[in-house]
């Protein structure tokens, strides 16, 4: 568990007061408590809870009310995006999945169709995921290894940069769980620099056996957006099981993780809910024929986490693994969210940055206070 006990032993050359604002976010597709309710009132909601900064993980579902012969509910992304600006708050979207199966020419026109509606909302930044598989898969017809499917990724983002440099916004490919931080890191590095940046997941790092903390520190002058959760790691006979918590209730060391942002030029931090559920298989030999990218260092960082893991267990700070099996409630789910906002901002302040404070707060234990 994150324990705020001193100051990274670099951070004063960040400069107590010397840095710009920094902006507390959430992301969701609806937030916790509102699933079945219009989006507006999820956003309504994350503005109550304090939050400056909204990233929507889709808004598919708006889209498809938009097409030709649906009820016409047009009006709802325009009126979430109107109150987005009265509120001060700006809006990050994203884009869907890059790739790399499924017809390319619909995955293309898909990415374009929410680009381009986004753009008509005033965002101006947006991230996309993908769904690789390393190990090599038939599509089509024809196999496709690794490789091959970074190519096709490149590819379908590639037809996003013209119309996103035209309006001058960014694309930031996130570190999902299929892809290794220096495959993104190349990805991003192969594209314009000017359109395409990097959306850094934390917990998503852990399944592809990398160290939270020096992929931070790679990955930062790139990183021009976050999703951050905490986890947790349980040794298993093949390797660790991912699970995710609340910013500091698990085993991230988040004063070094947010100092290398914070020193990289990142200012907005943004809470994301995961519920995928992944393994690191890193005790099986073969599993290594697919992951170069991994070394000593990282691999030991891993065993670390895992050794906190079992020790928080053991001293009943974290729940064993057969208590993990049952979604949280959305009370649950929005006193996480809260936990990890107080967190991420108590670091953040004694690092010496200061937080945007939002235009309207509700009192006591309630929202961000």
């Amino acid at each position: 568990m994150t324990q705020i006990t001193h100051v990274l032993p670099d951070s004063r050359a960040l400069g107590a007061g010397e840095l710009p604002e920094t902006r507390l976010g959430v992301q969701f597709t609806r937030y916790p408590g509102h699933e079945d309710r219009p989006l507006v009132e999820s956003l309504r909601a994350a503005l109550d809870d304090g939050f400056t900064l909204v990233v929507l993980n889709s808004i598919s579902a708006e889209l498809s009310s938009e097409a030709p012969g649906q009820p016409n509910k047009a009006g709802e992304l325009n009126e979430v995006a109107e109150e987005a600006r009265h509120a001060g708050v700006e809006l990050q979207l994203g884009l869907g999945c890059a790739g790399p199966f499924d017809d390319p020419a619909m995955v293309r026109a898909g990415l374009n169709r929410t680009l381009v509606r986004g753009l008509e909302l005033g965002v101006t930044e947006f991230f996309v995921y993908t769904r690789s598989i390393r190990e090599g898969a038939s599509e089509q017809g024809r196999f496709l290894d690794h490789p091959a499917q970074l190519r096709l990724i490149r590819a379908n983002l590639e037809t996003l940069a013209s119309t996103a440099r035209d309006a001058r916004v960014h694309i930031n490919v996130k570190t999902h769980e299929d892809l290794a931080s220096p495959e993104v890191h190349a990805l991003v590095q192969s594209l314009d620099p000017a359109v395409f940046g990097i959306g850094f997941d934390v917990a998503n790092l852990v399944v592809r056996g990398e160290d939270p903390v020096d992929a931070a520190r790679a990955l930062g002058p790139q990183v021009r957006m976050t999703h951050l959760e905490d986890a947790v790691l349980f040794p298993l006979p093949h390797g660790y099981r991912r699970r995710l918590r609340a910013v500091g209730e698990g085993v991230f060391d988040w004063e070094a993780i947010l100092g290398h942002l914070l020193r990289a030029g990142v200012r907005d931090f943004t809470l994301e809910q995961h519920r995928g559920k992944f393994d690191a298989p890193v005790f099986d030999r073969s599993w290594f024929t697919h992951e170069p990218h991994l070394d000593a260092a990282g691999l030991g960082q891993l065993a670390r986490l895992g050794v906190a893991t079992h020790d928080g267990v053991a001293r009943g700070r974290i729940p064993a693994l057969a208590d993990w099996d049952d979604e949280p409630a959305p009370a649950e789910r929005r006193r996480q969210l809260l936990h990890s906002a107080a967190t991420v901002r108590t670091i953040l302040t004694s690092m010496g940055a200061g937080v945007k404070k939002p235009a309207t707060i509700l009192s006591g234990e309630e929202g961000l206070s």
